[in-house]
């Protein structure tokens, strides 16, 4: 670009400004120089929007049908509705979703709301519930809640975005940041994979009861019988049912519980805690163990780091097994036979609930966990697990 082509392209923007894009004449420099014209263009398209009425007299179709075209499931023809895509495309249009809302009543918006997220379940978890609302033509908001605030707030803060709904993925909401009643908003307010006894809310999330009598099971059958459980934040309800399955079933057995240290759904505190097990650092005398259940998959991994660095074999002396699935689990450097949330299913009843929620909560809304057998766990898979 020579200095004629920026005078030119400033001169039409200093006129752009006064006068506005209509009024200016075309002058023979600017029609001259290539240049100073595709930068005049650059400055008048932003002035200009395309509608869907543009779209529509370009297609050949009505307004509703543009509308109906740019609508998840909406009722049109694939020829007509191919037909819309190409002028649009063509056109450069955008659908305003501010005025679509403004005309629905409805935003389309999901708050998700959301603590600590070192548990890569929850990141998982949020990516693919972000998706499914994205097919349903919905969009997520991802807000952060403080634990030092009380929930309310939050969800306060939430519907300042005119949301249709909240999702509240408390990782780390424990009993002291729970809300003392039923959270107060005008749309559906749901937890997920988190119960709230005493409180009638909206709550989907895995059967975690069941997944701890499902570790214990699988390490009985292994032949451990010195078991441990190294639990999370013990004030949430998944660290309280996990637990919960797993030494009830352990009784049933008529197996004692070695321990059942809890403080942190973390790395770090599993590797402490399974050499607090083993009396490192400390004058323990008694069993050690030979079968442990971690709470999640990330404090399986400390758990089987420290087991190494103790010159213990796994599985030949000790059983782990972890809870949730993540990806990493399937590393090769952990392998880790685990108990699998159904975070599919979780998610669509999660969808489902929102579309039509109950006149009345109720209890949560459990859905069973499986086993995936990796090589953590002795012996052989049962039958029908992978």
């Amino acid at each position: 670009m020579d200095w004629r082509s920026v005078s030119n392209w400033t001169a039409a923007s200093t006129e752009v400004g006064r006068r506005g894009v209509s009024s200016i004449p075309k002058s023979k420099s600017s029609a001259a120089t290539p240049a100073g014209s595709e930068l005049f263009d650059q400055v008048r398209a932003p002035l200009t929007r395309v509608t869907s009425l543009d779209v529509s007299r370009e297609a050949g179709v009505s307004q509703s049908a543009v509308s109906r075209a740019f609508t998840p499931g909406g009722k049109i023809s694939a020829a007509t509705r191919q037909r819309v895509m190409l002028a649009a495309q063509k056109l450069g249009y955008q659908p305003n979703a501010l005025a679509r809302s403004l005309a629905t009543q409805r935003s389309g918006i999901v708050a998700l709301i959301v603590g600590e997220l070192q548990n890569p379940f929850y990141p998982q978890a949020l990516t693919q519930l972000a998706q499914a609302l994205e097919t349903r033509g919905k969009r997520a908001l991802l807000i952060t809640h403080d634990p030092a605030r009380e929930l309310q707030e939050t969800l306060d803060a939430a519907r300042s975005y005119q949301i249709e709904a909240a999702i509240v993925f408390p990782t780390r909401l424990n009993s002291g940041q729970l809300p003392r009643q039923a959270p107060s908003l005008d749309v559906p307010v749901l937890f997920f994979n988190r119960r709230l006894s005493g409180l009638n809310v909206l709550s989907v999330t895995c059967d975690n009861y069941a997944g701890g009598v499902l570790a214990a099971e699988l390490l009985l059958r292994a032949g451990a019988r010195q078991l441990a459980f190294v639990g999370g934040d013990p004030d949430t309800s998944t660290h309280r049912d996990r637990l919960s399955g797993f030494s009830e079933r352990l009784s049933h057995a008529g197996v004692e519980l070695l321990g059942s240290p809890a403080q942190w759904f973390t790395y770090e505190w599993g590797f402490q805690a399974t050499l607090d097990l083993h009396g490192v650092g400390k004058h323990r005398a008694g069993k050690l163990p030979d079968g442990i259940f971690a709470a999640n998959d990330i404090i399986a991994f400390g758990v089987l780091d420290a087991l190494r660095q103790l010159g213990r074999a796994v599985p030949n002396e000790v059983s782990v097994i972890g809870f949730d699935d993540i990806q990493e689990a399937g590393w090769q450097a952990y392998q880790l036979t685990t108990i699998r949330q159904p975070l599919r299913a979780m998610i669509q009843d999660t969808l489902s609930v929102l579309d039509d929620p109950p006149s009345s909560p109720g209890s949560a809304r459990l859905h069973p966990p499986h086993v995936i057998w990796r090589s953590t766990v002795a012996g052989q898979p049962p039958e029908g697990e992978v």
